[in-house]
Protein backbone atom coordinates (compact mmCIF):
# COMPACT_ATOMS: atom_id res chain seq x y z
CA UNK A 1 0.00 0.00 0.00
CA UNK A 2 1.44 3.62 -1.07
CA UNK A 3 1.16 6.25 1.71
CA UNK A 4 -0.73 9.25 0.04
CA UNK A 5 0.17 12.86 -0.32
CA UNK A 6 -1.29 14.49 2.73
CA UNK A 7 -0.97 17.56 4.25
CA UNK A 8 -0.82 17.92 8.09
CA UNK A 9 -0.06 21.17 9.43
CA UNK A 10 0.75 21.77 13.30
CA UNK A 11 -2.68 22.82 13.70
CA UNK A 12 -4.52 19.37 12.35
CA UNK A 13 -2.60 17.07 14.64
CA UNK A 14 -4.12 16.01 17.59
CA UNK A 15 -3.24 17.55 21.19
CA UNK A 16 -3.03 15.72 24.08
CA UNK A 17 -0.54 13.67 26.10
CA UNK A 18 1.43 11.48 24.60
CA UNK A 19 0.28 8.05 24.25
CA UNK A 20 3.42 6.28 23.08
CA UNK A 21 7.13 7.40 23.02
CA UNK A 22 9.11 5.78 20.12
CA UNK A 23 12.65 6.02 20.60
CA UNK A 24 14.94 6.39 17.39
CA UNK A 25 18.30 5.86 16.65
CA UNK A 26 19.88 6.30 13.01
CA UNK A 27 23.64 5.41 12.65
CA UNK A 28 24.92 7.18 8.85
CA UNK A 29 27.75 7.60 6.16
CA UNK A 30 29.08 10.58 8.32
CA UNK A 31 28.56 13.76 9.49
CA UNK A 32 25.88 16.96 8.12
CA UNK A 33 28.29 18.22 5.69
CA UNK A 34 28.78 15.29 3.85
CA UNK A 35 25.20 15.00 3.37
CA UNK A 36 25.05 11.39 4.91
CA UNK A 37 22.61 8.71 4.29
CA UNK A 38 21.18 6.16 6.93
CA UNK A 39 22.86 3.20 7.93
CA UNK A 40 21.18 1.54 10.41
CA UNK A 41 17.61 2.41 11.53
CA UNK A 42 15.88 1.59 15.55
CA UNK A 43 12.52 2.02 16.18
CA UNK A 44 11.45 0.98 19.98
CA UNK A 45 8.05 1.83 20.80
CA UNK A 46 7.12 2.30 24.58
CA UNK A 47 3.73 2.89 25.48
CA UNK A 48 2.73 5.72 28.11
CA UNK A 49 1.83 3.13 30.98
CA UNK A 50 4.76 1.03 30.87
CA UNK A 51 6.95 4.57 31.96
CA UNK A 52 5.19 5.89 34.19
CA UNK A 53 4.52 2.54 35.71
CA UNK A 54 8.93 1.49 35.85
CA UNK A 55 10.19 0.39 39.21
CA UNK A 56 13.37 2.71 40.21
CA UNK A 57 15.25 0.83 42.98
CA UNK A 58 16.90 2.53 45.19
CA UNK A 59 21.26 3.12 46.00
CA UNK A 60 23.97 5.64 44.55
CA UNK A 61 24.30 5.38 41.91
CA UNK A 62 21.02 3.46 41.30
CA UNK A 63 20.60 0.12 38.94
CA UNK A 64 19.99 0.37 35.59
CA UNK A 65 16.53 -0.39 35.25
CA UNK A 66 14.75 -3.28 33.03
CA UNK A 67 13.28 -1.90 30.08
CA UNK A 68 9.43 -2.48 29.64
CA UNK A 69 8.44 -6.04 29.06
CA UNK A 70 5.87 -5.16 26.49
CA UNK A 71 7.47 -2.73 23.68
CA UNK A 72 7.38 -2.86 19.71
CA UNK A 73 10.93 -2.71 18.18
CA UNK A 74 12.09 -2.38 14.57
CA UNK A 75 15.64 -2.19 13.28
CA UNK A 76 17.02 -2.08 10.04
CA UNK A 77 20.17 -2.17 8.10
CA UNK A 78 20.28 -0.24 4.86
CA UNK A 79 22.21 0.16 2.11
CA UNK A 80 23.16 3.72 1.75
CA UNK A 81 24.42 3.78 -1.72
CA UNK A 82 27.95 6.08 -1.01
CA UNK A 83 30.71 5.03 0.52
CA UNK A 84 30.64 5.86 4.09
CA UNK A 85 33.58 8.11 5.99
CA UNK A 86 36.70 6.01 7.59
CA UNK A 87 35.38 7.47 10.84
CA UNK A 88 31.67 6.42 10.49
CA UNK A 89 32.87 3.22 9.36
CA UNK A 90 35.14 2.86 12.62
CA UNK A 91 32.53 4.02 15.14
CA UNK A 92 29.46 2.20 13.96
CA UNK A 93 31.28 -0.77 12.37
CA UNK A 94 29.35 -1.11 9.15
CA UNK A 95 30.66 0.17 5.83
CA UNK A 96 28.66 -0.23 2.20
CA UNK A 97 30.28 -3.28 0.65
CA UNK A 98 29.27 -4.73 4.05
CA UNK A 99 25.82 -4.12 3.64
CA UNK A 100 25.62 -4.57 -0.08
CA UNK A 101 27.39 -7.69 0.31
CA UNK A 102 24.56 -8.88 2.96
CA UNK A 103 22.28 -8.03 0.47
CA UNK A 104 20.28 -5.12 2.68
CA UNK A 105 18.12 -2.97 0.39
CA UNK A 106 18.15 0.81 0.56
CA UNK A 107 16.00 3.27 1.67
CA UNK A 108 12.85 3.63 -0.06
CA UNK A 109 9.27 3.50 -0.61
CA UNK A 110 9.10 0.31 0.85
CA UNK A 111 10.61 1.22 3.84
CA UNK A 112 8.17 4.26 4.35
CA UNK A 113 5.48 1.93 4.45
CA UNK A 114 6.99 -0.35 6.72
CA UNK A 115 7.92 3.03 9.01
CA UNK A 116 3.89 3.62 8.48
CA UNK A 117 2.64 0.23 9.20
CA UNK A 118 4.73 -0.03 12.33
CA UNK A 119 3.51 3.26 13.64
CA UNK A 120 -0.22 2.60 12.87
CA UNK A 121 -0.05 -0.26 15.43
CA UNK A 122 0.62 2.14 18.50
CA UNK A 123 -1.94 4.29 20.36
CA UNK A 124 -1.78 7.80 19.14
CA UNK A 125 -0.64 10.46 19.71
CA UNK A 126 3.08 8.82 19.27
CA UNK A 127 6.61 11.16 19.69
CA UNK A 128 9.51 10.47 18.66
CA UNK A 129 12.55 10.43 20.79
CA UNK A 130 16.20 10.91 19.81
CA UNK A 131 19.25 12.28 21.37
CA UNK A 132 20.68 15.15 19.57
CA UNK A 133 17.55 14.59 17.31
CA UNK A 134 16.92 17.95 16.43
CA UNK A 135 20.15 18.40 15.14
CA UNK A 136 21.02 15.15 13.67
CA UNK A 137 18.03 12.36 13.52
CA UNK A 138 15.31 14.50 12.46
CA UNK A 139 17.06 16.23 9.74
CA UNK A 140 18.35 13.27 8.38
CA UNK A 141 15.16 10.86 8.32
CA UNK A 142 13.55 13.59 6.97
CA UNK A 143 15.58 14.29 3.91
CA UNK A 144 15.44 10.52 3.78
CA UNK A 145 11.92 10.37 3.41
CA UNK A 146 11.36 13.57 1.10
CA UNK A 147 13.70 12.02 -1.77
CA UNK A 148 10.83 9.08 -1.93
CA UNK A 149 7.86 9.41 -4.35
CA UNK A 150 5.01 8.90 -1.33
CA UNK A 151 4.33 11.01 1.50
CA UNK A 152 5.86 10.77 4.78
CA UNK A 153 4.91 8.26 7.24
CA UNK A 154 5.62 10.37 9.96
CA UNK A 155 3.34 13.28 9.15
CA UNK A 156 1.23 12.63 11.83
CA UNK A 157 3.61 12.46 14.40
CA UNK A 158 5.38 14.45 17.49
CA UNK A 159 9.34 14.69 17.97
CA UNK A 160 11.28 16.12 20.85
CA UNK A 161 15.03 15.72 21.29
CA UNK A 162 16.11 14.21 24.98
CA UNK A 163 19.18 16.52 25.44
CA UNK A 164 16.63 19.60 26.37
CA UNK A 165 14.53 17.22 28.36
CA UNK A 166 17.28 15.79 30.34
CA UNK A 167 19.02 19.21 30.89
CA UNK A 168 15.60 20.44 32.16
CA UNK A 169 15.54 17.47 34.64
CA UNK A 170 18.54 17.63 35.88
CA UNK A 171 18.34 21.33 36.63
CA UNK A 172 14.96 20.78 38.22
CA UNK A 173 16.61 18.22 40.14
CA UNK A 174 19.87 20.14 41.84
CA UNK A 175 19.21 23.63 40.39
CA UNK A 176 21.75 25.54 42.93
CA UNK A 177 24.46 23.40 41.92
CA UNK A 178 27.51 24.81 40.46
CA UNK A 179 30.81 22.65 38.50
CA UNK A 180 32.56 22.27 35.44
CA UNK A 181 29.90 22.39 32.48
CA UNK A 182 28.44 18.58 32.37
CA UNK A 183 28.53 16.85 28.92
CA UNK A 184 25.30 16.00 27.02
CA UNK A 185 26.09 12.83 25.17
CA UNK A 186 24.27 9.96 25.46
CA UNK A 187 27.55 7.99 27.25
CA UNK A 188 28.32 11.11 29.67
CA UNK A 189 24.77 11.38 30.67
CA UNK A 190 24.27 7.34 31.18
CA UNK A 191 27.39 7.32 33.10
CA UNK A 192 26.41 10.18 35.68
CA UNK A 193 22.84 8.63 36.75
CA UNK A 194 24.35 4.46 36.56
CA UNK A 195 27.73 4.71 37.49
CA UNK A 196 28.76 2.67 34.24
CA UNK A 197 29.10 3.25 30.19
CA UNK A 198 26.33 2.02 28.25
CA UNK A 199 26.69 -1.40 25.91
CA UNK A 200 26.94 -1.68 22.65
CA UNK A 201 27.06 2.10 21.74
CA UNK A 202 27.43 3.12 18.12
CA UNK A 203 24.41 0.43 17.12
CA UNK A 204 21.21 1.65 16.84
CA UNK A 205 19.83 -0.76 18.91
CA UNK A 206 22.09 -0.12 21.44
CA UNK A 207 21.86 3.29 21.62
CA UNK A 208 17.89 2.99 21.49
CA UNK A 209 18.11 1.02 24.88
CA UNK A 210 20.43 3.29 26.71
CA UNK A 211 18.14 6.57 25.86
CA UNK A 212 15.36 4.38 27.04
CA UNK A 213 17.28 3.62 30.34
CA UNK A 214 18.15 7.11 31.27
CA UNK A 215 14.38 8.55 30.53
CA UNK A 216 13.59 6.02 32.74
CA UNK A 217 15.05 7.85 35.48
CA UNK A 218 12.66 10.00 36.28
CA UNK A 219 9.74 8.73 34.01
CA UNK A 220 6.90 10.65 35.35
CA UNK A 221 8.56 14.15 34.84
CA UNK A 222 9.96 13.37 31.52
CA UNK A 223 6.61 12.45 29.78
CA UNK A 224 5.31 16.00 31.46
CA UNK A 225 8.15 17.70 29.46
CA UNK A 226 7.43 15.67 26.30
CA UNK A 227 3.88 16.80 26.33
CA UNK A 228 4.45 20.20 26.49
CA UNK A 229 7.43 20.54 24.20
CA UNK A 230 6.28 18.08 21.56
CA UNK A 231 6.16 19.63 18.39
CA UNK A 232 5.28 17.68 14.86
CA UNK A 233 7.90 16.01 12.84
CA UNK A 234 6.58 17.92 9.62
CA UNK A 235 7.90 20.61 10.96
CA UNK A 236 11.53 19.37 10.69
CA UNK A 237 13.80 20.85 7.95
CA UNK A 238 15.87 18.39 5.65
CA UNK A 239 19.35 17.74 6.66
CA UNK A 240 20.42 19.20 3.42
CA UNK A 241 19.03 19.75 -0.12
CA UNK A 242 17.69 16.34 -1.74
CA UNK A 243 17.39 17.90 -5.29
CA UNK A 244 20.87 17.45 -5.81
CA UNK A 245 20.94 13.58 -4.55
CA UNK A 246 17.64 12.30 -5.41
CA UNK A 247 19.07 10.97 -8.58
CA UNK A 248 22.50 9.14 -7.54
CA UNK A 249 21.08 7.43 -4.57
CA UNK A 250 17.56 6.33 -4.15
CA UNK A 251 15.68 6.43 -7.79
CA UNK A 252 12.57 7.44 -7.90
CA UNK A 253 9.66 6.19 -10.09
CA UNK A 254 9.62 9.59 -11.81
CA UNK A 255 13.51 10.04 -12.16
CA UNK A 256 12.75 9.17 -16.34
CA UNK A 257 10.48 11.74 -16.91
CA UNK A 258 11.21 13.74 -19.71
CA UNK A 259 13.87 16.44 -19.75
CA UNK A 260 11.54 19.39 -19.94
CA UNK A 261 9.45 18.50 -16.62
CA UNK A 262 12.83 18.23 -14.26
CA UNK A 263 13.08 22.63 -14.98
CA UNK A 264 9.30 22.43 -13.33
CA UNK A 265 9.07 23.44 -9.38
CA UNK A 266 7.85 20.48 -7.42
CA UNK A 267 5.15 21.73 -4.52
CA UNK A 268 4.47 18.85 -2.94
CA UNK A 269 2.37 19.02 0.06
CA UNK A 270 3.31 16.48 2.29
CA UNK A 271 6.59 18.30 3.29
CA UNK A 272 4.92 21.83 3.33
CA UNK A 273 7.39 23.68 1.05
CA UNK A 274 8.59 23.26 -2.42
CA UNK A 275 11.07 21.67 -4.21
CA UNK A 276 13.69 24.07 -5.69
CA UNK A 277 13.30 24.19 -9.24
CA UNK A 278 16.49 22.45 -11.20
CA UNK A 279 19.26 24.77 -12.46
CA UNK A 280 20.69 24.33 -15.83
CA UNK A 281 24.56 24.15 -16.28
CA UNK A 282 25.44 27.41 -17.68
CA UNK A 283 26.41 28.34 -21.29
CA UNK A 284 30.28 27.91 -22.02
CA UNK A 285 31.83 31.44 -22.80
CA UNK A 286 35.11 31.67 -24.82
CA UNK A 287 37.76 31.91 -22.38
CA UNK A 288 40.22 35.15 -22.36
CA UNK A 289 43.80 34.18 -23.06
CA UNK A 290 45.48 32.98 -19.58
CA UNK A 291 48.11 35.07 -17.98
CA UNK A 292 50.73 32.33 -18.84
CA UNK A 293 50.33 32.92 -22.84
CA UNK A 294 49.82 36.65 -22.92
CA UNK A 295 53.67 37.90 -21.06
CA UNK A 296 55.35 36.17 -23.85
CA UNK A 297 53.26 37.59 -26.41
CA UNK A 298 54.01 41.43 -24.59
CA UNK A 299 57.52 40.89 -24.41
CA UNK A 300 57.96 39.17 -28.23
CA UNK A 301 56.48 42.45 -29.06
CA UNK A 302 58.35 44.80 -27.36
CA UNK A 303 62.04 42.78 -28.89
CA UNK A 304 59.81 43.42 -32.05
CA UNK A 305 59.38 47.17 -31.88
CA UNK A 306 62.95 47.62 -30.67
CA UNK A 307 64.44 45.93 -33.90
CA UNK A 308 62.49 47.61 -36.13
CA UNK A 309 63.49 51.09 -34.57
CA UNK A 310 67.18 49.90 -34.72
CA UNK A 311 66.64 48.97 -38.11
CA UNK A 312 65.40 51.92 -39.18
CA UNK A 313 68.31 54.03 -37.62
CA UNK A 314 70.94 51.94 -39.01
CA UNK A 315 69.03 52.89 -42.85
CA UNK A 316 69.23 56.35 -42.01
CA UNK A 317 72.66 56.54 -40.72
CA UNK A 318 75.20 59.05 -43.04
CA UNK A 319 77.19 55.85 -43.98
CA UNK A 320 74.47 54.06 -45.62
Amino acid sequence: MLLPRISMGSHALPHGPMQTLIFLDLEATGLPFSQPKVTELCLLAVHRYALENTSISGGQPPPVPKPPRVVDKLSLCIAPGKACSPAASEITGLNTAELEVNGRQCFDDNLANLIHAFLQRQPQPCCLVAHNGDRYDFPLLQAELAMLSIGSPLDGTFCVDSIAALKALERSSSPSEHGPRKSYSLGSIYTRLYGQAPTDSHTAEGDVLALLSICQWKPRALLQWVDKHARPFSTIKPMYDTATTAGTTNPRPYAAMAPTSLATTNTSPSHGRSRQRKSLPPAKVPEAPSQELLAPLGLLACLTLAVAILYGLFLASPGQ
